[in-house]
């Protein structure tokens, strides 16, 4: 075989090996990673507070797994910075600060305006689309006090699916989202009526721009919204300083 057909055919192995593993199922996460991500979400919709401590023996009782599972999940987090392991006392909450919440938001902003900008180069592919309008749905669409509340819970699904549409695991790897979580709901009360009505036509906008195929715009108006969100909330963070 010559060298001009060995090319093609090195091409073609190439190409095949790709698809292949283009095919192949994901690697299933961990059970500890599993574990990890069900308390997170538990901070997320408050059922563990910021400052709560969690007890070993009802974590195992509740999430149906061993108490070395639950330490190994409880280590993940604590290096995730979500919760503190203190001997003698155990995993507690932690609060973020207000210099925590400050950098946070601002890794959070490039991130999250980068997953925006690659949402809208893949909006037309498959039924990315009809998926981002569905997720899109309950944070646009608030116009009623009820609906609003619901706004705050709506985000991390609607993330999460700007995130698949963008479809790099690179950047989902990197996604500080236990953080994200904390933030989300160590904030909860601290947002008003007329915050919630902000947040809302900041969200129309951003799912206007990806839907329209605009990767500019998109990730321009993701990243102005993180900007407000900081706005919004450390400004009512008492006791602590940015300097």
């Amino acid at each position: 075989m010559t060298v001009a057909t060995q090319a093609p055919a090195r091409k073609t192995a190439a190409a095949a090996k790709k698809a292949a593993a283009a095919e192949a199922p994901a690697k299933p996460r961990s059970t500890p990673d599993r574990v990890a991500d069900a308390i997170s979400k538990g901070i997320l919709t408050r059922r563990f507070t910021v400052g709560q401590r969690l007890v070993e023996a009802d974590l195992t009782r509740d999430l149906g797994v061993s108490r070395s599972t639950v330490r190994e999940a409880l280590r993940i987090l604590a290096s995730s910075g979500v919760v503190d392991l203190t001997p003698h006392r155990g995993a507690v909450i932690r609060s973020l600060s207000r210099e925590d919440a400050a950098s946070l938001l601002g890794v959070l902003e490039v991130l999250t305006g980068l997953a925006a900008r690659l949402a809208a180069t893949n909006i037309r592919i498959g039924n990315n689309a009809k998926r981002f309008e569905a997720a899109a749905q309950t944070l646009i669409s608030a116009n009623t006090p009820e609906a609003l509340d619901r706004v705050l819970d709506g985000r991390a699904n609607y993330y999460r699916v700007m995130f698949e549409i963008a479809d790099s695991s690179e950047l989902s790897r990197v996604l500080p989202q236990a953080r994200a979580h904390l933030f989300r709901a160590q904030f909860y009360n601290f947002l008003t009526t007329a915050d919630l009505r902000s947040m809302v036509a900041e969200y129309r906008g951003i799912t206007e721009a990806i839907l329209e195929g605009d990767p500019v715009k998109a990730e321009a108006r993701t990243r102005k919204h993180l900007q407000k969100s900081g706005e919004r909330t450390l400004p009512r963070m008492s006791g602590f300083s940015l300097a």
